[in-house]
């Protein structure tokens, strides 16, 4: 009997609790439900309404992101951090100044949502760009890194290119002469070689041409001047002094120089003995190098370069040198000629670079597009050169102020310590070494053009 009615409460216990769970279970359904009938509600008439929901709470200084958000000194919250953006006048400000090297490159993730619109586009200027001299050739495929194609057989060569909103025609050749250029051109770069009496009569023609081109607005010239600085001949065709020429570009370092008629320019690399433009994956900074040091040219009599044969030969520098001496000058080099100059550049790490005419020589250049550090006299050499009113730091002055990777010597007295200094040089700095100044030439050739780019669009279209 007493299990029975054990049993028995034990089953009424049982269904009060269950019931009790379903009851409290049918009115929390209830109460939920009623609350996300109210939040939707809520939230509804706040969309409407379009009105920002703002709810201080107690905690509202509490800072998740630890002390680094906090100020030091005063204690307070730091702003959350914005990034910046940059709205479409800062936009259009870069693009028509040229600030960015791509001027079709914009920014757009940075700008406003809602804030782009259509750039108002700039006009179109065409300029002729006629390579009457060899530096033409460093200026068109080493500068502009542009490439020529043959016309009429090779009577003349022709290449365009645009940069930002100028458009280039490049044209050289025997063909290309006063008479037989397009008469319609606006906009000239002339490019001439003044370094002797012929040449400058040569450039003279060109020059005393152009006042029959009727529509010519704007006349530039990148001049190879004379290796004494004697360049007065082209001033009388200055638009300052009656002529149609409003800037020149000047090889050499001429007390001329004052960036408002005279502009200075790079010598570059030989082209007029067909001194090639190398790819990056033609220069193998990694590559041992035979030689530490080369010396391929001309010795005059009683030249620095005689005095430098004769160092080193006194420290017994053969072995360790690449040196290709000779006694008489040649105009114009042979394949074999030419490839044994590369191929010394190429096996060596530093490049010997004895005065000539001037301080300034293509092998300067030449060796810097290789990898090969120049060591170059810094002495100034007879003649007008010399420093100008924008530059006190001749000779080489347009290397120095670029921060070219040179090594200057004053007398070569000092080349054997440098050398002894190369070879401790240990294997990981020389190819470091290697790659800086290749890279170096690079970024030169880089800030060249936009040098050229951006004297020209200021003084031909500023106005």
């Amino acid at each position: 009997m007493r299990c029975s009615l054990k049993k028995l409460a034990q089953g009424i216990f049982c269904i009060y609790v269950a019931f009790t769970c379903y009851t409290t279970y049918i009115w929390l359904q209830k109460t939920l439900r009623k609350a996300e009938n109210t939040a939707f509600q809520n939230g509804i008439k706040f969309a409407l309404s379009g009105t920002r929901l703002s709810a201080k709470s107690k905690e509202e200084n509490w800072n998740p992101w630890g002390e680094e958000f906090e100020d030091e000194k005063g204690g307070q919250r730091r702003p959350p951090f914005q990034a910046p953006v940059f709205s479409l006048s800062d936009v259009e400000k870069q693009a028509l100044h040229g600030n960015s090297r791509h001027g079709s490159m914009l920014p757009w993730r940075q700008l406003e949502l809602g804030a782009v619109k259509k750039l108002p586009s700039q006009k179109i200027h065409n300029i002729e760009l006629w390579g009457k001299a060899a530096i033409g050739l460093y200026l068109w495929e080493h500068i502009m890194n542009s490439t020529l194609e043959d016309r009429l057989g090779g009577v003349w060569q022709y290449g365009s290119k645009r940069i930002q909103n100028l458009i280039f025609r490049f044209r050289t050749g025997p063909g290309v002469v006063p008479h037989k250029a397009p008469k319609d051109v606006e906009n000239l770069v002339l490019v001439l070689n003044g370094r002797e009496q012929s040449k400058i009569d040569f450039a003279k023609i060109w020059l005393d041409s152009l006042s029959t081109f009727e529509k010519l607005k704007n006349v530039a010239v990148i001049l190879l001047g004379n290796e004494q600085c004697d360049n007065e001949w082209i001033k009388q065709y200055l638009v300052q002094n009656g002529g149609l020429v409003k800037l020149v570009f000047l090889v050499y370092d001429s007390p001329d120089v004052d960036n408002v008629n005279f502009y200075q320019w790079p010598l570059g690399v030989a082209t007029y003995r067909g001194f090639p433009k190398f790819r990056d994956t033609i220069i193998n900074a990694m590559k041992p190098r035979q030689y530490i040091c080369n010396f391929l040219g001309t010795v005059y009599p009683n030249s620095s370069r005689e005095t430098l044969m004769k160092i080193l030969t006194a420290h017994n520098m053969g072995n360790l040198c690449y040196l290709r001496p000779r006694y008489e000058w040649l105009p114009l080099e042979s394949e074999d000629t030419r490839q044994d100059f590369i191929q010394a550049l190429k096996t060596s790490d530093v490049t010997l670079n004895p005065v000539g005419k001037n301080t300034e020589c293509y092998r300067i250049y030449e060796a810097l597009s290789m990898g090969s550090v120049p060591v170059v006299e810094d002495v100034m050499t007879p003649g007008n050169c010399g420093k100008s009113k924008v530059s006190h730091n001749a000779p080489l002055q347009l290397l120095k102020e670029y921060g070219a990777p040179v090594i200057y010597v004053k007398k070569w007295e000092e080349l054997p310590d440098i050398l002894k200094a190369e070879q401790k040089m240990s294997i990981s700095k020389v190819i470091e070494r290697r790659t800086r100044v290749l890279n170096w030439y690079k970024e030169f050739l880089l800030k060249t053009e936009e040098y050229f780019v951006g004297i020209l669009k200021d003084r031909f279209f500023s106005s």
